[in-house]
């Protein structure tokens, strides 16, 4: 019944991960993931109500162990598969269980609002890979599917090693089921319901201490350096700041595959290492629709907070810059297209009848990328809200 109900899950698996899924239920086989769900909420990420579908199955592994992994998880049924190639388990006995270990790190280093580990969840994985379907054979495409093509290598290679050893989602779930055990051996009101075994053996608990310690310290050491990427890169709308968004995105992709304009796209920039596969905004396209709301309701891990339509006003991308060497109204030409296109009211026409220019109002403009795709003559940039918008002045080069 397991192997059956595996199958069929990874059958929904791939439909909802495919461009044929709407896009209210793109992410929704991720929300599965407790290993996601508990580092967002311990790092204090904002999620959607749909998460609660993770505590589902974090109870299921709580009360059966590695439920999940059994039963449900679409990588594990792929790595079946590729070990079935090759069913003479050699070459991997005296690999140690890192699984526990790395679930431990992962969720040490969200309690300090660094959860650089979420990109190693199995469904995140599962997830980035079908960006080959929307972005085509390029190189973000091929970079996002490397995770999961290297572990169903591995599985080929040694058969069962990734399950069996090295996946932290697993290891969340033994975790789990070792918790339940020490609860029911307690029973209620402090009696026994079964014979105590003998205590954790004091080499596991150094190892799960300092499995700990090393979690929080990648999650100190990834602050700072996730920070340092390129400051001209924009990300989307409700993104959580700097570093809190590089490391809580877990690069599953599933925002890209609901834009419904396309202006996300996954980063491939050398010059932010630590921004690889994230999204960012691209206006070459198109423009953030002021309506829309997927990639917030998407995000599985809290990178992008859940919105709504009327928050949009204040949930700023970038802000405008025109460089008015380049645009026709500024050069004594006649031009509005920005102005009309922008639907937050944020550029104005200044000036005279003899001499005109458009300006933009700051408090008013989000960055949507409007006016850039009205622009006939590409006058306009957004820049990140962080380096702050150009004025006439720097853009006449005064």
């Amino acid at each position: 019944m397991s192997s059956r109900l595996r199958w069929v899950s990874l059958a929904l698996a791939c439909l909802l991960a495919s461009p044929l899924a709407p896009a209210a239920a793109a992410g929704l086989f991720l929300r599965l993931s407790p290993g996601l769900l508990l580092q967002a909420l311990l790092a204090r990420m904002p999620l959607a109500p749909l998460a609660a579908l993770g505590g589902v199955v974090l109870l299921l592994a709580f009360l059966r162990e590695r439920w999940f992994c059994r039963n449900a998880c679409p990588t594990g049924a792929l790595c079946d598969a590729a070990s079935a190639c090759r069913r003479r388990r050699r070459g991997w006995e005296g690999v140690p269980r890192v699984n526990e270990a790395l679930a431990l790190a992962g969720l040490a280093a969200a309690v300090i609002g660094a959860p650089v580990l979420a990109i190693l969840d199995p469904l995140a994985l599962f997830h980035g890979a079908w960006g080959v379907v929307p972005l085509g054979l390029s190189a973000a495409a091929w970079a996002g599917a490397a995770g999961l093509a290297a572990i169903l290598l591995l599985s080929l290679l040694f058969p069962r090693l990734w399950c069996a050893r090295l996946c932290p989602l697993g290891g969340l779930q033994v975790l789990l089921a070792s918790l339940h055990r020490a609860v029911r051996r307690e029973g209620p009101a402090g009696t026994a319901d079964a014979p105590p075994p003998p205590a954790p053996a004091p080499a596991l608990a150094r190892r799960r201490i300092l499995a700990a310690a090393s979690g929080v310290a990648a999650g100190l050491a990834a602050r700072p350096l996730a920070g340092s990427g390129d400051p001209a890169v924009l990300r989307p709308p409700g993104s959580q700041p700097g570093a809190r968004f590089t490391t809580a995105c877990c690069r599953c992709g599933t925002c890209v595959r609901v834009c419904p304009t396309h202006i996300l796209r996954p980063a491939l920039n050398p010059r932010d290492p630590w921004g690889l596969l994230a999204p960012q905004v691209d206006f070459s396209r198109s423009y953030c629709l002021p309506s829309c709301t997927a990639c917030g309701a998407a995000c599985p891990s809290g990178a992008i907070a859940p919105f709504a339509a009327a928050d949009k006003a204040r949930l700023v991308i970038g802000t405008a810059a025109i460089r008015l060497d380049a645009c026709l109204l500024a050069n004594g030409k006649e031009c509005n297209r920005c102005v009309a296109a922008c639907e937050f009211l944020a550029i104005r026409v200044v000036g005279d009848r003899f001499e005109s220019v458009p300006e933009i109002e700051v408090p008013r403009c989000v960055g949507c990328g409007a006016c850039i795709v009205a622009c006939p003559v590409g006058a306009i940039d957004v820049r990140p809200a962080a380096a702050g918008p150009a004025t006439a002045l720097d853009a006449r080069g005064g």
